[in-house]
């Protein structure tokens, strides 16, 4: 289809802003009809109508609703065709002329069960494959509708939000500062050029729990020799350059994304998946792991607020408690899905959750609810219980295979 017409598209429906909201539900259901949503190039659309969205000061969230339901109802026209047509889905275009696309959807949706429609909303060549599988393959009902609309809560703000803050962004007439541009910049590269690093160092140099331990430890040690040094308070003081009323604005949406309750979530999706899964070790690993984590926030919290020489730290807020959750859960369920796949696999998790965790502390600094000793100090905690529970989760797999 030629330019033009896409130009001619984007001109109407910015003359006509009441219907963007159903052209993003439209476009939502269609990416995730089987067979249509291979071809449609969904995510560059959405992104196209969110920032037309945002272009145009629409509020956000009719915008995440519509999005919501046309996933929702994608999903779930994909499934019903599944679940009543099973085994004659091969033989409908694409499929007949690739049969391996329904065969790796299958073994993806064997080796994780429920939470692969989860996954599969957020992975482009799998997305509209996985909900016909689970039809395919007998998934109850009520299981895939209740995940599917847990799941699209979540995917709703992940898909959306880029394009619509892109596009307010170029309503908003303050200039961008350099120190912003950097710092995007380097948490852009350090996102996708730490991940394989580390993992390239963890095949080949295999380290242990107490390999890990002291690098948790050698972080605190820098954070607390930059302290000394008078960096952290540099840093506080560079930071509110930055502090911008559209860059507020767009920082107060990107913590949603890390909040408490899509946290909340996140963690009882995996939960019930590894229950459903029969891995009780590992289901006890985390939660248990997640149980200390909270505790030592509390802990920590409040020997900081009682000790008046922690100067250089906010001591109602000291270690960043949803830091140091984004860093746990978000760490565990990479560990879960990306261990034992193949490299570009884990590099992609790796990749995102990393970019996740730093645009979140980026976020709560902006919005100065967190200073930067609190976003560090919970990012070393939440990667140390993250540590301890997948210490106790090998532990316990190993214990659990051994013959009485």
């Amino acid at each position: 289809m030629d330019n033009a017409y896409f130009d001619a598209i984007h001109i109407w429906l910015q003359q006509n802003t009441g219907l963007i909201g159903p052209a993003i539900a439209m476009v939502a259901c269609l990416e995730s009809l089987v067979v249509v949503g291979i071809v449609l190039p969904g995510v560059a659309l959405l992104f196209a109508l969110a920032a037309i969205a945002g272009s145009a000061s629409i509020s956000i969230y009719p915008i995440l609703l519509w999005a919501f339901l046309g996933a929702v109802v994608g999903d779930g026209v994909s499934y019903l065709l599944g679940y009543h047509y099973h085994e004659r889905v091969r033989g409908w275009w694409p499929f007949n002329r690739h049969p391996q696309w329904l065969e790796r959807g299958e073994d993806f949706f064997r080796e994780y069960g429920f939470l692969s429609i989860v996954i599969g909303r957020f992975v482009g060549p799998v997305r509209p494959i996985i909900p016909a599988v689970a039809g395919m393959m007998g998934m109850v009902p009520r299981y895939f509708f209740t995940v599917n609309i847990l799941s699209a809560l979540a995917w709703s703000p992940v898909y959306l939000l880029p394009g619509y803050l892109t596009g307010a962004a170029l309503q908003w007439h303050d200039k961008v500062p350099d120190q912003l541009l950097a710092v995007l910049s380097a948490i852009t590269g350090v996102a996708i050029l730490l991940p394989p690093l580390l993992i390239s160092a963890h095949r080949h140099f295999k380290p242990r729990f107490i390999g890990y331990l002291v690098l948790v430890s050698g972080l605190l040690a820098l954070l607390i020799a930059a302290h000394w040094a008078g960096v952290l308070e540099s840093v506080n003081q560079w930071l509110k350059v930055v502090q911008l009323s559209w860059l507020q604005k767009m920082m107060y949406w990107v913590v949603q994304i890390g909040s408490i309750p899509v946290l909340g979530i996140v963690s009882a999706g995996g939960l019930f998946w590894l229950y459903r899964s029969n891995r009780l070790a590992t289901l006890f690993s985390l939660f248990f792991g997640g149980v200390l984590m909270v505790c030592s926030v509390w802990l920590i919290n409040g020997l900081a607020d009682n000790d008046s020489s922690v100067t250089w730290l906010d001591p109602y807020a000291f270690p960043s408690v949803h830091t140091t959750a984004i860093v746990y859960v978000l760490f565990s369920l990479v560990t879960l899905v990306a261990v034992n796949r193949p490299f570009k696999v884990q590099w992609l998790s790796a990749s995102a959750a990393l970019g996740l965790v730093m645009i979140d502390a980026f976020a709560r600094l902006v919005l100065q609810v967190n200073w930067f000793g609190d976003v560090m100090t919970g990012l070393c905690l939440g990667l140390f219980w993250g540590l301890v529970a997948l210490e106790l989760t090998i532990w316990g797999e190993k214990r659990s295979q051994c013959p009485e």
